[in-house]
């Protein structure tokens, strides 16, 4: 599955089945699903603390349209956000959209994101035990105790 283009086509189905108080919301994710580099590095993910997060909300939430965080930084700016990922293309974006209804297509995204990222997450697991049972192998104390603590650290 090409993630990207699933990606770009859930962007479409947002712009497509959702107002914003915010033309700047459309032209943002119009510019985020027509650039390459920006829609591979977005994910669909609102849970835990993340680095860089741009909040859309429909019309009908009640909430903001744009809210976008960087560290301790937040703004509403959508010139501000537009030239942070513009200037930041290569960083991962987590994008969530705050929908005034439930949408299931939204949430199949949500789950199919979550499920990629574990299943990342438990290969590169086993990449890591793999390469522990090569330094056993090869009697390689050192690069066992690195490869031990590094597997403590990211369980």
């Amino acid at each position: 599955m090409n993630m990207t283009k699933y990606r770009k086509d859930f962007i479409d189905y947002i712009l497509y089945n959702y107002d914003f108080d915010d033309r700047t919301a459309v032209w943002i994710l119009n510019f985020i699903k027509s650039h390459p580099t920006v829609s591979k590095n977005v994910v669909f993910l609102d849970e835990g603390t993340v680095d860089r997060k741009l909040r859309i909300a429909d019309r009908e939430s009640g909430s903001p349209t744009l809210l976008f965080e960087k560290g301790n930084t937040v703004t509403v700016d959508g010139e501000v956000i537009f030239h942070e990922l513009n200037m930041n293309q290569d960083h991962t974006l987590f994008l969530h959209f705050n929908l005034s209804r439930h949408d299931a297509r939204y949430q199949k995204v949500k789950s199919l994101e979550t499920y990629m990222d574990r299943t990342l997450e438990k290969m590169g697991h086993e990449a890591v035990k793999r390469q522990i049972d090569e330094a056993l192998d090869a009697k390689d104390h050192r690069r066992f105790i690195r490869l031990t603590e590094y597997l403590n650290q990211i369980k």
